[in-house]
């Protein structure tokens, strides 16, 4: 009976065992059910025909893919192939035969290591080694059947090293393609640092003649020290001679073994051995050769190499996120503390009002701190905004309306600044907005306008136009400050990016556009340097908005 194992997604580690009928993969399937959200209630169907198993897409609406490859009508599976539906990869297993477990918790029971001197009886002998550095591990020109296996198979693992960033994953991939392309008994990948006494079993592979007989898989510690320690690739056999691995009674923990042929390669980059490929078969069955063990080897270093690509990848999007959280609070640290010495100049102010009972003082004092706390929770409501997705709240409202009342609370500013607040205002039906949302964005844009003028000749003038055949509002915000130079405007809706120095955080256009998307509007800018800037959002009307499960606005 075939299995297919989850590799990827909500359901990841789950196995599933495919009934002989056909079998429908999908949310609300009776045979394979998945909790992915992304996968269609029915999504797949697999089903045998003859000796083979066929799977074929219903119509999903994500599409399914085999090995990266989007299904436009039924494929054949073979062992190893990967299965893409919605979020979820699974790895198809023809042969029910082969057991698979993965991971520290799961493999760590499942094997262990012969110590050096158990008394066995039989030699052993290194067959052939090959040197994992060198260039004999680059495989030969396909002119055999061999070699185009081999290089097929080197092709796949190109293939995955394209396809995972997560190291467990691509172990797992590459272990299935060991178990598809050679003869085993068990393969086995441990891993480890080059500093650990003892590499830990991360993959394990095994045949088994009774389902569900977890035998113990005994492996050579000898063979794997001297892998190890040589970098080399080895290709072991039972035979008459060899002192490399016998004490002095030429007695070894191989000796104990009963394995009749054994690849043994190095996971390595740069000279550093990160894990060891084991790969086992008896002899009666199958005795590996030179080409396999070269083949060997160099999936042992392909593999190093992704595995190192992976470190290095996430290394690098490690320090990319503190650098980026170091920026953040940099900025965000220094404006902050204008904030509160604006704060504390306010309070002081107050205080030496209210001892000298001079109202005057007080009144002063106190516009300090207001103005100061409304920058403040300004500053607190761009960084929710911008920090995390947002779901709007739509209900009905007057855009217009929403628009004074950002200016109101714009006004103050402008009063201290010697600055014009002007409206010209089209006449627009009510509609479903979001208002909070919209708001924000607004008294962003009209603050920012205020900041952007001349003192004591500034000007902002704020209209609204709607468009019946259009089914569509503008409000623009326009202002007669210095503008902004054409090389700069790509970049202002970027976050913690101020043209203001030290008196802005360069978030609130960042979390302006942010909020009108999420409206399913746009924010546009014009700039004439020299004369002023004008920042339009434009909003859809007359759509239905969903605000929850059972209950929609529409006009």
């Amino acid at each position: 009976m075939p299995t297919l194992f989850v590799l990827r997604g909500p359901d990841k580690g789950r196995t599933f065992q495919t009934p002989d009928e056909p079998a429908v993969l999908g949310r609300q399937s009776d045979h394979i059910p998945l909790n992915d959200n992304a996968a269609s209630r029915e999504h797949a169907m697999l089903r045998r025909e003859g000796q083979r198993w066929v799977i074929e897409d219903l119509n999903s609406s994500n599409g399914t893919y085999v090995n990266g490859e989007r299904l436009d009508g039924p494929a054949t599976l073979k062992h190893g192939d990967q299965i893409k539906v919605g979020g979820t990869v699974l790895v198809f297993s023809g042969d029910d035969s082969v057991e698979r477990f993965s991971g520290p918790t799961l493999t760590r029971d499942l094997v262990e290591y012969a110590a050096p001197g158990a008394d066995g009886g039989m030699d052993s002998s290194i067959l052939s080694a090959i040197p994992s550095c060198e260039d004999s591990v680059i495989l030969a020109a396909p002119e055999t059947a061999d070699a185009v296996h081999a290089w097929k198979l080197m092709y796949q693992i190109a293939e995955a090293i394209g396809m995972f960033v997560d190291i467990e994953d691509f172990l797992e991939r590459i272990t299935d393609l060991i178990c598809d392309h050679f003869v085993f008994d068990c393969v086995l990948v441990l891993m480890g640092t080059p500093e650990d006494d003892v590499f830990a079993p991360q993959v394990v592979r095994y045949r088994s003649e009774q389902k569900g007989e977890q035998p113990k898989i005994t492996a050579s510690r000898t063979i794997i020290n001297r892998v190890r320690e040589t970098k080399n690739g080895i290709l072991c056999a039972n035979a008459m001679t060899d002192q490399r691995f016998a004490d002095g009674d030429k007695a070894d923990s191989i000796h104990s073994l009963g394995l009749r042929s054994v690849l043994c390669v190095p996971i390595i980059t740069h000279d550093e051995v990160h894990g060891i490929i084991h790969i086992a078969c008896a002899m009666a069955q199958h005795a590996y050769t030179h080409e396999q063990l070269r083949l060997a080897t160099a999936i042992g270093r392909m593999t190093g190499m992704a595995i190192e690509n992976a470190r290095l990848l996430q290394s690098r999007m490690q320090n990319e996120r503190l650098a980026a959280m170091g920026e953040t609070v940099a900025y965000l640290s220094h404006h902050i503390r204008n904030l509160l010495q604006g704060l504390h100049s306010g309070s002081d102010l107050l205080e030496l009002g209210i001892k000298k009972n001079n109202l005057d003082t007080v009144v002063s004092g106190w516009k300090s701190l207001q103005r100061n706390l409304d920058r403040t929770l300004l500053l607190a409501t761009d960084m929710l905004t911008f920090s995390k997705d947002r779901q709007p709240t739509i209900e009905m409202g007057e855009l217009n309306k929403l628009v004074e009342e950002a200016i109101v609370l714009a006004q103050h500013n402008a009063d201290a600044k010697g600055v014009m607040l002007l409206t010209d205002f089209a006449r627009i039906p009510p509609t479903a907005l979001d208002k909070d949302g919209l708001h924000q964005a607004i008294l962003n844009l009209v603050l920012n306008a205020i900041d952007a003028c001349p003192e004591t000749e500034g000007r902002v003038v704020v209209t609204t136009a709607y468009d019946a055949q259009g089914a569509t509002a503008a409000i623009s915000v326009s202002d007669n400050g210095p503008g902004i130079e054409p090389e700069e405007v790509e970049s202002i809706f970027e976050p913690f990016r101020s043209t203001k120095g030290h008196g802005g955080t360069g978030l609130g256009l960042a979390a302006a556009k942010k909020v009108v998307r999420e409206s399913g509007g746009e924010l546009e800018v014009e700039t004439r340097p020299g004369e002023g800037t004008t920042f339009r959002i434009l909003i859809p009307l007359g759509r239905t908005h969903v605000l929850d499960s059972d209950q929609t606005i529409s006009m």
